[in-house]
């Protein structure tokens, strides 16, 4: 009798030992030959999971029996047609059976015969998709431990800086990717868009430069079910430079207009010196913009600060427009002395005081040690004394971590004057809105007020 003959191997074949492909084949074409069976197709899924049915050499089999084309079908064992139980009772008795199609395998018994056979064959499915969830269940668990000590999950879904060394474990950067990455993240505090960042630097799409500037792994971490451990690879970014990144992305994003239409170079900034309100922008019957006082719109009454009696003048765009610029390029080129020690200075003689104190501490314990009981309540007076001055210097290192990162963001401030001739108003907009909180115009003149990183 003609036959037809399904194999699968999965993705997870590493761990399935006698199940490849080659020994299905061996196996299957010896059954049929012991049973007087001549295979004249063969489905082979290879490198498909058998927990579902998105197989395209089964939804091809499924097919064939529907035009009855099939009228018996093969398979090593019933979990190559699936692992899971639903899928596999539904391929016997929903695709097999009404299409009069017989099926055997090599290496379980299944027929429908009998009710006892019936049962029998439905406990095979059963046990088919036990064995897929313990399995799934010990790799998972293996994953983790793995993942815990510092090693790459593996697999072909690698980073885009990095590659992967089976000898090792871990993640191994490609030069010429962690340098294109570098340039982007510079790019990116400097102003640019993920759009233009693609186009500098060759990257083959925005998505790309997103997740490039947004990995983890990219710090030497590496993300697993929800959780982010840290790995054993070399890192891409400096940690500092990588969340500012972060954190300008998330000041671009909430401060992006909400017009689709291109923003003006202070859209979103200005604010009246006067009474406090927003100020917007204006055409003229001229072509050109000026900018006013909201609370001198009747139907604007409902924002924040309006005074009907506001008396603030208004003024021509391009003029506000050209002291902003001329402002800020200033301040951009004046920050090369901003050097904020004084922090640093402060943490480094709290830390001098605390291992002095410690050193103290040493010595009163030799002394305890030695049977000199008088200094016991020396010891937890100075014990107190170290706890509280342990915490202070925690306080006033987080703070010195701010003043850095101000420090570093100034810097970076530094640059606008490289790069502002060269970006469109649409990017000198955003630039703005990441380093400026508000711009205050009363009569003509401006205040910018800087954000607080």
């Amino acid at each position: 009798m003609e036959c037809v003959a399904y194999m699968r191997v999965s993705t997870e074949k590493q761990a399935e030992e006698g199940n490849g492909l080659e020994s299905q084949k061996r196996d299957i074409e010896n059954y049929c030959r012991r049973n007087e069976l001549i295979v004249t197709d063969w489905y082979i899924d290879d490198g498909y999971t058998g927990a579902n049915m998105n197989r395209p050499e089964l939804q091809r089999l499924i097919s064939d029996c529907g035009k009855k084309k099939v009228k018996c079908v093969v398979a090593f064992k019933l979990d190559r047609i699936s692992r899971s139980m639903i899928d596999g009772l539904y391929m016997i008795e929903r695709i097999f059976q009404p299409n009069n199609v017989i099926f055997k395998c090599v290496h379980d018994s299944v027929s429908y015969n009998s009710p006892m056979e019936q049962a029998y064959t439905q406990m095979m499915a059963v046990f088919a998709q036990l064995d897929k969830n313990t399995m799934m269940l010990r790799m998972r668990g293996g994953m983790l431990e793995r993942v815990k000590q510092g090693y790459w999950m593996g697999g072909g879904n690698l980073p885009y800086c990095y590659s992967y060394s089976k000898e090792q474990g871990i993640l191994i950067p490609i030069p010429e990717r962690a340098e294109q990455a570098r340039k982007a993240l510079e790019l990116f505090i400097s102003g640019y868009s993920d759009v233009k960042i693609k186009e500098i630097c060759g990257f083959k799409g925005e998505r790309i430069v997103y997740n490039v500037l947004t990995s983890v792994i990219n710090i030497g971490m590496i993300p697993y079910k929800g959780e982010v451990y840290q790995g054993k690879h070399e890192p891409i970014f400096d940690k500092d430079k990588f969340n500012l990144g972060l954190e300008l992305r998330k000041s671009r994003r909430s401060a992006k207009a909400c017009c689709k239409t291109e923003p003006n170079l202070l859209t979103g900034l200005c604010y009246c010196g006067v009474c406090g309100c927003a100020m917007r922008y204006q055409k003229w019957t001229n072509g050109k913009h000026k900018i006013y006082c909201m609370s001198r719109n009747k139907s604007m009454s409902y924002l924040p600060n309006y005074n009907a009696n506001c008396n603030n003048s208004i003024e021509w765009a391009d003029y506000i427009e050209k002291q902003v610029e001329e402002e800020i390029l200033k301040i951009s080129l004046d920050l090369s002395s901003y050097k904020p020690k004084e922090k640093e200075t402060k943490l480094e003689i709290m830390q001098s005081q605390l291992e002095k104190e410690q050193t103290k501490l040493k010595r009163l314990y030799g002394l305890y040690a030695d049977g000199n009981d008088t200094v016991l309540s020396m010891i937890k007076e100075l014990e107190a004394q170290i706890k509280e001055m342990k915490a202070n210097i925690a306080a006033e290192s987080k703070n010195t971590a701010n003043m850095q990162k101000t420090e570093f963001v100034y810097e970076n401030i530094k640059k606008l004057a490289d790069v502002w001739d060269n970006i469109d108003k649409k990017q000198k907009n955003m630039i703005l809105k990441s380093i400026i909180k508000k711009i205050v115009i009363v009569n003509g003149n401006i205040e910018i007020q800087l954000k607080n990183f």
